[in-house]
């Protein structure tokens, strides 16, 4: 079977180089490499070579906390050795203006292991509105609670009695996700969470940070009935109190991406 390359364009530079593995990138280079790939035609290689690209970029994401995204435009072609690298050249990165991010010049390979919670991590952190930031953010956290939810074998009523009133399955799944992960010690977690006005430092900390994220931020952007409490765009305050809460919801996302890399994906 004929061996292809296929490239996609970034829409930005890449400020960093991994040298190694089927996916590569090159620092300066607004384009990302998949090779390796044995297809049947350009199409079929296009079509095997996106989700590996983007599972690429979410663990460079994930790894190393370097946000690139694919654009428009790519090439594709037969490739005649392993070692192929198409797009290498002198470049160099220019960033005008603002605080530059500082990153490794070079990654000797990124481990890649899809995972559905990478890339809602990875969406939030492209996002610039908070109510979306938070929308991505707790979906990823969702998504990792939802899979230790199955590990365990827990039907909907027995995740239920993890929430604090025992009836909700949303705040109960979101209650055994912290529980698994920062277990009964979970000081980590209270310092980020100390810092919001909702919480009491004399209360438990798992119970109190998944009524937060689930009632007063997942419950309020997701409903918008009138008599009930919700978070409003173009609200100044409602825009505030989600842009204070998003350190909270993104330590929680990575923490459990953290859990599933190491207890739930192979």
């Amino acid at each position: 079977m004929p061996v292809f390359y296929v490239e996609f364009n970034l829409r930005k530079r890449s400020p960093v180089t991994v040298e190694i593995g089927d996916v590569i990138v090159d620092k300066g280079h607004p384009r990302i490499t998949v090779r390796n790939i044995e297809a049947d035609s350009d199409d079929d290689a296009i079509q095997k070579a996106k989700p590996r690209a983007e599972a690429f970029l979410d663990d460079l994401h994930f790894r190393e906390r370097i946000v690139l995204e694919t654009g428009t435009g790519l090439g594709v072609g037969l490739q005649d050795s392993p070692e192929f690298r198409y797009s290498v050249y002198d470049a160099t990165l220019k960033v005008k203006g603002g605080h530059r991010e500082k990153f490794p010049d070079t990654l000797n390979q990124v481990a890649t292991k899809p995972s559905d919670a990478k890339a809602l991590y990875r969406r939030a952190a492209i996002c610039q509105y908070p109510f979306d930031i938070f929308h991505n953010l707790y979906r990823a956290i969702e998504n990792v609670a939802s899979k230790i939810q199955g590990v365990k074998k827990l039907g909907k009523s027995e995740v239920k009695q993890f929430s604090e009133s025992g009836q909700s399955y949303e705040g109960g799944l979101l209650k055994l996700a912290l529980d698994e992960c920062f277990g009964k010690d979970p000081r980590s977690l209270k310092q980020i969470a100390k810092n919001l006005l909702e919480f009491d430092d004399v209360q438990e900390t798992n119970p109190q940070v998944a009524k937060i994220l689930f009632q007063g931020y997942r419950c309020q952007l997701n409903h918008s009935k009138a008599l009930e409490n919700k978070k409003i765009p173009f609200n100044l305050e409602d825009e505030r109190t989600v842009q204070r809460v998003l350190p909270l919801a993104d330590f929680v996302a990575k923490s459990l991406l953290s859990y599933e890399d190491t207890h739930l994906l192979s």
